[in-house]
């Protein structure tokens, strides 16, 4: 592969010049190593994070290499070189994606970083660009940031738009923000036509029964069962992923089931659960606890009294 030459700009509180400080250096390469495969895997796969063996695509995307530092004025210049998305990974820009375009063939893993630090900073509830998982990683920089080193600059974007993306402690602080409202995954049970199927990202899309569409990602299982069932209404079991807005980002599925059964019922994806407030403990009651359960559930609805009140909470 080729690799284009990229820098990161260091604005350390005392300037060391081309001399840094090897607690510096090292959490900063660990932490960027850290960054990189998740960030590229959200912006192709539209997941930060799967299961199994990483794909051979996104080991090459994130092969950066570290070429060394030097002084510029009373900045450090951590001079460092990558491939290409398009390079890297060529056949995923040949078929067409399933999620936003978050990415592009002319940019680098570094330039993704900068691209979703930007939008976390932003603190957008409704981007596409983050899960809970990435958030997390972004909150890790804190460290880092609150140190010796308050601030380093990301490369430009491919596409000429800001000079350089800064990365600080608001990030992190952005990060754990937006972590904070995001909801938890939850377990669902999703009836739906297999639209769009990516192989090479084992992404697919479900066109539910009042015409919506949700984007999913099989974590468990191989690609082929998604081909397999392309074209035609299945049952997908898994976890809905939501935005920090409550909104659904995307489903992650475990199962597929030839089955349709209760189509009507379960083609939706479940709102998101609030997070619950923290309620004051109980207090015991002479009665015992166990026993105090028995003769308060009336008992007598029907099968299809349950049905109702199952389809009328997932709305």
């Amino acid at each position: 592969m080729n690799f284009i030459e990229q820098e990161i700009v260091l604005h350390p509180q005392t300037p060391f010049g081309d001399a840094v400080p090897l607690a510096i250096s090292s959490a900063l390469l660990r932490r960027l190593e850290a960054t990189a495969k998740p960030c590229v895997r959200m912006a192709l796969e539209g997941t930060s994070s799967q299961s199994g063996a990483t794909p051979a695509w996104l080991e090459r995307a994130v092969d950066i290499r570290t070429l060394g530092f030097t002084a510029r004025g009373e900045a450090t210049i951590l001079h460092l070189q990558a491939p290409t998305l398009g390079e890297a990974a060529p056949k995923l820009f040949e078929q067409k994606s399933l999620f936003p375009s978050n990415a592009s063939p002319g940019e680098t893993a570094l330039q993704i970083v900068g691209r979703i630090a930007r939008e976390v900073r932003r603190e957008d509830r409704s981007s596409d660009l983050y899960d809970r998982s990435l958030l997390h990683k972004f909150s890790l920089w804190k460290g880092l940031l609150e140190g010796d080193l308050p601030r380093l600059d990301l490369p430009v974007f491919a596409d000429g738009g800001e000079p350089a993306v800064p990365l600080d402690a608001s990030i992190a602080a952005s990060a754990q923000a937006l972590s904070r409202l995001t909801p938890p995954p939850r377990q669902v049970r999703v009836v739906g036509k297999l639209d769009m199927v990516r192989h090479s990202t084992r992404s697919f899309e479900l066109l539910l029964a009042d015409g919506a569409a949700v984007r999913g990602v099989l974590v468990d299982g191989t690609p082929d069962s998604l081909q397999r069932h392309f074209g035609h209404e299945i049952t997908i079991l898994g976890k809905a992923v939501y935005r920090p807005s409550g909104t659904v980002l995307r489903v992650d599925a475990s199962e597929i089931l030839d089955t349709t059964e209760g189509r009507d019922i379960f083609s939706s994806v479940p709102l998101a659960f609030a997070h619950a407030e923290r309620r004051p403990r109980a207090l015991q009651t002479a009665k015992p606890s166990v026993s105090a359960f028995f003769g308060t559930w009336p008992g007598d609805e029907t099968d299809e009294d349950l049905q109702g009140a199952l389809a009328e909470l997932r709305r």
